[in-house]
């Protein structure tokens, strides 16, 4: 039977340090799952208001869902609230990261109060699906329409008779078996960058990550081992996008792109062969780690990275994180620069002091870094560095010290500033829990709008946010920067545009900074 189903992605604005909206990927999976089983779907993604809630109650569904990250469950909980006040008899199911996280800091003991805000007598949502929650959700709505239990559904989380029930969830394990994620209703011109305008959707092809980085939420809802849709299908995506909305840059947000190098190989070999680079002049942006860049340029694989260039790809953001070795060891990365080392080094390490091994590690990993960012230079890839400040134990003065070193990179032209934020399910979320530095609102529940990146969700001793913001000045008005921006343009003088687009956004942030428009003035 037919029903009718709204999905709503609560949305927020992006926080300053990211300036890119994106489309809300995980209602789009979900909604193509549902539209291909005729039902009848429609997907919302804007800020809460009475407007939306009035126009959900006129489409009249027997199903909500909702999908929220961390920062925007609040406004989640707060529709779900609105949509039960109206008409009780909604079915509303909650899902995605925030969700998936809570039940895994459940399941791994490392608290009760973040499932049970959302899983309670008293909670508004009658289910939570955890992980991947395209499968489960379509037999949860199959089986509602028939008007069968749902309690042994996969992944499916509520409150039973005895308390919280959880029902492990099953990993996808053959993509493929996915509809492309539907588009249908969406705002298209709503997802572009705000620093150029350009209008940038994403896609994602890989789910899951080889690196188990202890700050990162993606082993909460994908689980660990890397599954990814074919080449084939993937450029199909993409073709279908360009044709139907002519965006300027598609991003893959694949947590990790670059796991299967072959994967990565025949993809580009389907783009070089149908030109979608020539024809609609696409450019394209994903992620990369330093291992992967690493291993690249000592194998020599170069034209790789050439022949990624040629196909329309621009730029790599690559997770640099810190280079404080304390904070490194606690983010699992430690093992990763290992990687990196030659079989004398890493035994050189194991026989050296604590002392010793926290400044050959710090050593080590910025020559990795400045050697990856040179190389992708080289063969004409842009490099984005992303930079986390504010981590736990970490001090104002070893914030400044190990940006030092970061604003110090030679050939680094964008950076990408987050304030370190602790996720539920993550291997830093106990310690960040136990700790008492969460910051929590007046009715003493965690603030999850603090949960941006940007705003800082922890009481660390001294003001987070105002300290990201100078040093992000420092970054782009340093005479480092100043350098290696005058040689980029000379190098490539279409490059001019990059850094035009970069201090426009800049200058809107830091109007009051006459260095960021002397800057801007320079580049006219």
């Amino acid at each position: 039977m037919s029903e009718r189903i709204a999905l709503v992605q609560p949305h927020i604005a992006a926080g300053r340090s990211l300036g890119i909206e994106k489309s809300p990927a995980s209602i789009q999976t979900l909604a193509a799952q549902l539209e291909g089983e005729s039902h009848e779907v429609r997907m919302f993604h804007e800020k809460v208001s009475d407007e939306l809630i009035q126009n959900l109650m006129e489409f009249d569904p027997r199903v909500v869902g909702i999908s929220t990250m961390t920062v925007n469950f609040p406004e989640g909980r707060k529709l779900a609230e609105a949509i039960k006040s109206e008409r009780e008899n909604i079915i509303i199911v909650i899902g995605g990261w925030h969700a998936s996280g809570c039940v895994q800091a459940y399941l791994k003991g490392q608290e009760r109060e973040t499932l049970e805000e959302i899983v309670s007598s008293g909670s508004p949502f009658n289910y939570l699906i955890e992980g991947e929650g395209e499968i489960a959700m379509s037999e949860l709505v199959r089986r509602i329409s028939a008007g069968e239990k749902p309690d042994d559904i996969k992944g499916l989380v509520f409150m039973g008779d005895n308390g919280i029930r959880i029902n492990a969830a099953e990993r996808i394990k053959d993509l493929n078996v996915l509809r492309d994620p539907s588009w249908n209703g969406l705002q298209i011109d709503n997802y572009r960058d705000k620093r150029s305008g350009a209008l940038d959707l994403s896609c994602h092809f890989n789910r899951a990550c080889r690196f188990n980085c202890g700050f990162c939420p993606t082993p909460t809802l994908y689980g660990r081992g890397v599954r990814r849709f074919s080449p084939q299908r993937a450029v199909g995506q993409i073709e279908s996008l360009l044709t139907r909305y002519k965006p300027e840059v598609i991003t893959f947000t694949d947590e990790d792109f670059f796991a299967s190098t072959k994967w990565v190989e025949e993809l580009v070999e389907l783009l070089e062969k149908r030109d979608l680079h020539g024809k609609y002049g696409i450019e394209f942006d994903t992620f990369a780690s330093i291992n992967d860049l690493r291993q690249f340029e000592i194998q020599g694989r170069g034209e790789l990275l050439d022949r990624m260039h040629r196909a329309g790809f621009n730029s790599f953001t690559v997770g640099i994180e810190s280079f404080n070795p304390q904070v490194l060891r606690s983010f699992n990365k430690e093992k990763m620069i290992h990687l990196t080392m030659t079989d004398d080094q890493r035994l050189l390490y194991k026989n050296l002091s604590k002392q010793e091994q926290d400044k050959m590690l710090v050593d080590h990993y910025f020559e990795c870094v400045q050697s990856a960012i040179i190389f992708a230079q080289r063969h004409r890839i842009l490099i984005i560095g992303d930079y986390i400040f504010g981590n736990l134990g970490e001090s104002e003065e070893e914030v400044r010290e190990g940006f030092k070193k970061f604003s110090n990179l030679r050939d680094l032209h964008i950076a990408y500033l987050p304030i370190f934020t602790p996720f539920p399910g993550t291997k830093l979320w106990k310690e960040a829990y136990e700790s008492g530095r969460l910051i929590r609102n007046k009715a003493g529940k965690i603030d999850w709008t603090r949960f941006d990146t940007s705003a800082g969700a922890m009481d660390i001793g001294y003001n987070m946010g105002k300290i990201r913001n100078e040093l992000e000045l420092e970054f782009y008005t340093s005479e480092r920067y100043h350098k290696d921006m005058k040689k980029a343009i000379q190098t490539e003088s279409a490059k001019i545009e990059l850094f035009r687009s970069r201090f426009n956004y800049l200058s809107s942030l830091y109007p009051e900074n006459k260095l960021i428009g002397d800057r801007l003035a320079g580049l006219k």
